[in-house]
């Protein structure tokens, strides 16, 4: 019974890089074969986690975006040349702060019980209550649509820019986490949430043209679009949500010689954020499309006809011919001709779900290696694959810390095309909180080092306390 509980919570520890994870685990998982480094359990307390990522934008000009900082023309001008047909680009970041259980409430008996798995029953027990704020970007968009934002229609007078299809959506929200276990072992894990909608916008295109004159004094533009938004609403206003999720892990007994307590190979899979918020009121701009007339829904029901619109400039400089400056001088000539349809509608939105597969605990001579795949459902993100070696530090002598645990790692996919990255895991002694355990993992550590030059890079850091 020991050994199942132990592998129980080893589940949980396969899914600490995952969004949303809360979990309690025992870092034996990260340790080698015949480690002498003492086995805890370990209580998540808080996580913050930061991703971004592009196949085409550097790393500087996804933050620079986000904060709202300069892009210069020289930067602007340099992507260019880099572009593909197809591009994507997205961020994600997400902060959480278990609430229940505490260190104080896992008492010497309970805790005894947990390890050994001795006169507990397989129940529905809740295991933690959490906090957790999310926010996520995602974008995909074409070579002639970055010309048209970043670059301006007045570089291209005398060509017709192809902006077919785009597609952006920004969704944050906050949540309460629970998490109930399902047996003894726990092996089998269940999740809660109940969600608050903080932000939502979502942005749409397609098959869209805009042909600028060689004089720059009128533009051609056709094409379907829909922006959506909750706009400025108060708190508690922009929606509610619910949301599930499942953990189950595998262990396999008989592979090889590896039939050591503690070290059989493991097999972990997952959902996490299986749900969808109800907005009570968006606002919807579309062009070329119909609707359903009740106000209910966010999908359009149809297409409507549409043409070329011919818009003659008036006043603006053509030396100084920018999409969004003509719009602002002659925004009201404009959305009369292209018939723009402006209304108030509720519906769903689903949020950003993952979907994981971890292998961990692979043995090969005498050393451990991980392989993770998982999926986020936010627009540009692509299937992300991870392989990682553990190589564990001792201390000489008496120390305050106990272990230090590397963890190297090549990513594919994501948000990104590739990355490089270090995890770190570090178990320390702390007066009055007993033994702690830090994490800190690094992705991308390309991108950091050339922020100019490579694509994305990612950040998350943990910190556990010894139940």
């Amino acid at each position: 019974m020991r050994v199942k509980c132990i592998f129980g919570w080893l589940m949980l520890a396969a899914t600490s890089l995952h969004a949303g994870d809360t979990a309690v685990f025992i870092d034996v998982l990260t340790k080698p074969l015949n480690s002498p480094v003492k086995k805890f359990l370990h209580g998540e307390f808080g996580r913050f986690t930061f991703q971004s990522g592009s196949n085409v934008l550097p790393f500087s000009m996804v933050g620079r975006i986000a904060t709202g900082g300069y892009i210069g023309s020289d930067v602007t001008e340099r992507i260019e040349n880099k572009l593909k047909g197809e591009n994507r680009a997205g961020l994600f970041q997400q902060m959480t702060l278990v609430v229940y259980p505490f260190q104080s409430r896992f008492g010497s008996y309970w805790r005894t019980k947990m390890e050994s798995g001795i006169g507990l029953k397989d129940a529905v027990t809740l295991q933690t209550i959490s906090l957790r704020t999310t926010q996520t970007v995602g974008a995909t968009f074409t070579d002639d649509a970055y010309r048209m934002v970043f670059r301006g229609n007045g570089y291209y007078r005398g060509r017709s820019l192809e902006v077919g299809s785009n597609q952006f959506q920004l969704l944050g929200y906050n949540a309460v986490d629970f998490s109930f276990r399902t047996d003894v072992s726990q092996r089998k894990v269940f999740h809660v949430s109940l969600l608050q909608a903080t932000a939502f916008s979502r942005f749409s295109t397609r098959d869209m043209t805009l042909f600028t004159s060689a004089s720059g004094d009128s533009l051609s533009f056709n094409g379907r679009y829909i922006n959506q938004g909750t706009g400025h609403r108060g708190w508690g206003e922009k929606g509610m949500g619910l949301s599930v999720g499942y953990d189950r892990m595998y262990t396999f007994r008989g592979l090889g010689g590896f039939k050591r307590s503690g070290n059989f190979p493991i097999l972990a899979v997952g959902v996490r954020d299986l749900g969808f918020l109800y907005l009570p009121s968006v606002q919807v701009e579309s062009r070329g499309y119909v609707w359903d007339a009740s106000m209910k829904g966010l999908t359009e029901a149809g297409e409507s006809p549409i043409q070329s619109i011919p818009l003659k400039q008036a006043v603006v400089n053509a030396k100084e011919l920018q999409l969004s400056n003509w719009f602002g001088n002659q925004r009201d000539s404009a959305m009369s001709k292209l018939e723009l349809k402006e209304q108030t509608r509720r519906g769903t939105v689903m949020i950003p779900f993952t979907v994981y597969v971890d292998l961990l605990n692979m043995p090969i001579k005498d050393q451990q290696f991980g392989v993770n795949a998982t999926y986020l459902h936010v627009p540009g993100y692509r299937v992300s694959t991870r392989i990682w070696w553990n190589k564990t530090l001792l201390p000489k002598g008496e120390q305050k810390w106990q272990s230090l645990l590397l963890q190297p790692y090549v990513a594919m996919g994501g948000f990104d095309t590739y990355d490089l990255g270090m995890s770190m895991q570090l178990n320390a002694s702390i007066k009055r909180m007993g033994y702690v355990n830090f994490r800190l993992d690094a992705r991308g550590l390309e991108a950091w080092a050339m922020p100019n030059m490579q694509h994305g890079a990612g950040l998350s850091a943990t910190m556990s306390l010894q139940l």
